[in-house]
């Protein structure tokens, strides 16, 4: 049960973390990002599939989301397994998944490490964005327990 709920309140994260970025493209005119979808077609790409267009976009799409929820194990390993204290394994749990973000960019060759993106209006959306992630997870969660009245 446990897991289940980590795995909805990293679900709950990510309507978070799109909120974030939707308003934040909406403000600034920045186009959606493919990042995602890039990252987890970057496999094919070794064995030459490419994957492009509209369909590199729904493939973004579902990656964004069950990229987010997954995340949610690991928020299960930080609060229900190790027992953390909230707050600690919220920023444990923002520097995992923000350090992970940066590698995975860095890996597959969609961004350069962070202190080449330019302007530090691009770290700062990244960090907001991923504030917001965390903090919709660690309140999903909060939220979940209290619905189950304290039996996760």
């Amino acid at each position: 049960m446990e897991l289940l709920a980590a795995i909805l309140a990293g679900a709950i994260g990510t309507v978070a973390m799109t909120l974030s970025s939707g308003t934040e493209m909406h403000w600034t005119g920045r186009p959606e990002s493919p990042a995602p979808g890039v990252a987890a077609v970057w496999p094919l790409k070794l064995i030459g599939v490419s994957v492009e267009g509209r369909s590199l976009m729904v493939v973004s799409t579902w990656a964004h989301w069950g990229y987010g929820s997954a995340w949610g194990v690991v928020w299960w390993l930080l609060i229900a397994q190790a027992e953390l204290p909230l707050a600690l394994a919220a920023v444990s749990f923002f520097a995992i998944v923000w350090v992970t973000a940066v590698l995975l960019l860095r890996i597959t060759g969609i961004a350069p490490w962070p202190w080449k993106w330019g302007h530090i209006k691009y770290n700062i959306f990244d960090w907001t964005h991923h504030g917001a992630y965390v903090s919709g997870t660690v309140i999903g969660w909060v939220l979940i327990e209290q619905v189950a009245g304290g039996a996760i």
